[in-house]
Parts: structure tokens; C-alpha cells; sequence
């Protein structure tokens, strides 16, 4: 029989690890819940060969496709079928199904194989027939999938509520490809006039100002200073657009090395969510995934300092990490939830004021799940008032631009007919 390796929390919250006989990863998982241990990682353990038994065999092999298999499948989905993926596999799990079954199901057979996301969840049904870890098998499978995705898998499976954490995420994900739709489709309209305004932008001043300076000069007329600046700024861009480009890939490069320094990254993931609007969806998104998360491995059971481990990976913000992170060691240390999160500068003070109800009427996975979903209809919020922002500005640019253009024009025409007139 398998033996399986595990890491495991009792309920005194100490943290213990041990190997176990077991048919599968998840009887494994079950014989440990049944005493008292609530496991974050389980593992299939290969046996030592000893002749040429089955055993032998199937570790070896297994074994042997650990190895060889790359950190990173070449398999990618859109988020339509992410979507659909997790949309699925919660629904077979939710209806009681236990996880193998419900991969195996989700492969599907004969043409239906060759559906993409089919073929992702049958790579990832054998990861996790060979032992991997649920939430491992989905970064190996598919780079899709993303470290929020897999964390909020693994926060789920230490939680033993893989189902509804996989109902919350495609939920969630419904949400945004939703708002991005909108977002895309409120931008039809202004992109075609961001088009058009460039267009016109260029025939004036490559084509129709020429002309005009012609027919000026041929009149002794004087061209308006705009007109001038114009055409200025048009033959210093012809004559150094290599100068120019090559500044701009320095200024590109420079940021990009810049970013992947850890101040740097520091300090622009702490200006991302300084910036209006912007910084609002970015902290809203956290808010809701870090607080859901959080409350989910809270109604599993799970300790809270090993819960707010878990959920620190809910973001790939150094920033925000680095907070959390302080906020760890406040609970360390054995302070409440609610105070540790006041010495982050990362909370406003009525998500922190609805933990510490929380904690004083002892719900505090409760009050963690609808501080959530108050983050998640701020988001909503957000997320509109950026789309809804974004259109009249570009109309607005437009219109500058067209009638700046609009007024050089007849200027230039009026100040021709005077001097015809002379």
C-alpha cells in the first residue's frame, strides 16, 4: 500500500509531520481529519524497490515522471476556460465528489479530450494521482492558472473547504472577466476617436500646415505661434526619431531593471496602490481575496497565525506582504487580529473595526467573510467609476486636440484672406 508523507496541525495548533499507509492521497487526508489533525500537505512517498513487485514499479515510474516532468506545463487557457475549469470542478465537488473522481470526470473522453481545458485537467488528475498536492498540480499543469489561483487552492485544501474556495474563485473570476468586458466595450468608442483625432492630427501637420505656410508666405503673411510650435516640433521629431527612441528604451530598460530590485519593487508596488482610482481597484481586490481566504481557513478550523500565513500569498505585491508580514508577528506574538492589522497601513478603519466586532462576539470568520464581500461590491464600485472615468477624459483630450486644430485652421485662412485684402 502507498505511504504517504504529511505536515499536519493539532488542535493545539502545534504544528506536526509523519508518514502513514493510506489507498489514495485522499484516504490519507481523511485517516488524518479523523484524528484530530487538520493537514496542509500530504504527499505520496516513493517505496523502495525490493525485487520486482507492482510496488516497486509504480514508485519507480512515479518517481520518474516527477523528474522529468518541467516546473512550468506549456498548456495555457484562456480565462474563459479557467473559468469554466473551476466553474466545474466545484460543482462536482460541492455535489460531494471527491477530487480524483471529479478530475477524472472533468477529462472527459474521445473528441472532448481535445478541448484544452480537458487536456489541462487530465495532466493535472495525473499529478495528483502521483502524489502531488492539488494546488502544486495547477502551477505544474498550466502556467494559467497564476499563484493566486493556486494559492487560494492551497489555502482551501488546508482547510478542507476546497469546494467552496473553488466556488468563491470562480465567482470571482466571473466578476472580473464581466467587468473587463464592460470595461472593453465602453472603450470601443473612444479608441475610434482616439484613432481619428491622431489621424487627423498627422494630415494636419504633415499636410494641410505646409500647405497653409505656402500660400501665407506667398500672401507676406504671418503664421500663428501655435501653427509655428507645430511645425517645429514636426521636423525636430523627423530629423532625431532615432534620438528619441533609443532615450525611450533607456527610460524602459532603466525601469525595468529599477522594478526587479527590491527596493525598487518595493517602492513601485507601494505607489501602485497610491495612484487615484487605480490604487482603489488594486487595494479593493486585495482586501476581498485576503479577508476571504482568511475567513475560509478560519471556518476550517485552522489556526490564525497559520491561516495568515497561507493568505499572504494571496498577493504578489511585495508591499502589501511586507505589511501582512508585520501583521504576522503581531499574532505571533499572541495579539488579536484586529490590532495587528492596525499596525499596517494597508486596512481603512471600518474593515478593522468590523474584525474587532468579530472578535468580541466570537465570530470572527463571520465578520472576516462580510468584511469581504463589503471589498468586493467596493471593488465592483471601482471598477466602474474607472471605466465610466475613462471615456469622457479621452473625449475630452479629443475635443482639446480638435479644436486647437480647428481654430489654427481658420487663423490661418482668416489671416490669408486680410492680406489678400491689403
Amino acid at each position: 500500500m502507498p505511504q504517504f508523507a504529511y505536515q499536519a496541525v493539532d488542535p493545539s495548533g502545534k504544528e506536526t509531520s509523519g508518514t502513514m499507509e493510506a489507498a489514495d492521497r485522499g484516504a490519507a487526508m481523511r485517516n488524518l481529519t479523523t484524528k484530530g489533525l487538520q493537514p496542509f500537505k500530504v504527499s505520496e512517498v516513493a517505496v523502495k524497490a525490493a525485487g520486482k513487485g507492482a510496488e516497486a514499479k509504480t514508485a519507480k515510474a512515479s518517481a520518474k515522471s516527477n523528474a522529468m516532468q518541467p516546473p512550468v506545463g506549456p498548456m495555457k487557457l484562456s480565462g474563459a476556460q479557467v473559468q469554466m475549469f473551476t466553474e466545474e470542478l466545484s460543482e462536482l465537488l460541492e455535489a460531494g465528489m471527491r477530487l480524483e473522481p471529479a478530475l477524472k470526470i472533468l477529462e472527459g473522453k474521445g473528441e472532448s479530450r481535445k478541448v484544452p481545458f480537458r487536456r489541462v485537467a487530465h495532466r493535472i488528475g495525473d499529478l495528483v494521482r502521483e502524489g502531488r498536492a492539488f494546488h502544486d498540480a495547477l502551477r505544474l499543469a498550466s502556467p494559467s492558472f497564476g499563484d493566486l489561483f493556486s494559492s487560494v487552492a492551497a489555502a482551501g485544501e488546508a482547510s478542507g473547504t476546497l469546494a467552496s474556495a473553488l466556488k468563491r474563485q470562480s465567482a470571482y473570476l466571473t466578476a472580473s472577466r464581466e467587468m473587463k468586458g464592460k470595461v472593453a466595450i465602453a472603450m470601443i468608442y473612444p479608441a475610434f476617436l482616439a484613432l481619428a483625432g491622431a489621424a487627423v492630427m498627422i494630415l494636419f501637420v504633415t499636410f494641410l500646415i505646409p500647405k497653409l505656410m505656402q500660400l501665407v508666405k506667398s500672401t507676406r503673411g504671418t503664421m500663428p505661434k501655435a501653427a509655428e510650435f507645430l511645425m517645429g516640433l514636426n521636423a525636430f521629431l523627423k530629423n532625431n526619431w532615432i534620438v528619441m527612441l533609443l532615450i525611450v528604451l533607456v527610460v524602459v530598460i532603466a525601469f525595468t531593471i529599477w522594478v526587479r530590485t527590491k527596493e525598487g519593487r518595493m517602492q513601485w508596488d507601494e505607489l501602485k496602490l497610491k495612484i487615484p482610482f487605480v490604487g482603489n481597484v488594486l487595494s479593493s481586490s486585495f482586501h476581498s481575496q485576503f479577508l476571504e481566504t482568511l475567513a475560509s481557513l478560519g471556518a476550517g478550523g485552522l489556526p490564525l497565525l497559520k491561516g495568515m500565513e497561507l493568505a499572504l500569498r494571496v498577493t504578489s505585491n511585495v508591499y502589501a506582504q511586507a505589511q501582512l508580514t508585520k501583521a504576522i508577528d503581531v499574532v505571533r506574538d499572541g495579539g488579536a487580529l484586529s490590532r495587528s492589522l492596525e499596525r499596517t497601513t494597508l486596512f481603512p478603519d471600518n474593515l478593522i473595526e468590523m474584525v474587532r466586532l468579530g472578535e468580541q462576539i466570537g465570530d470572527l470568520p463571520g465578520a472576516l467573510r462580510r468584511a469581504a464581500d463589503r471589498c468586493a461590491k467596493q471593488l465592483s464600485r471601482a471598477l466602474e467609476a474607472l471605466a465610466a472615468l475613462i471615456q469622457p477624459v479621452i473625449i475630452f483630450v479629443l475635443a482639446a486636440v480638435v479644436g486647437l486644430i480647428a481654430w489654427l485652421m481658420i487663423s490661418i485662412i482668416f489671416d490669408t484672406v486680410t492680406n489678400l485684402k491689403r
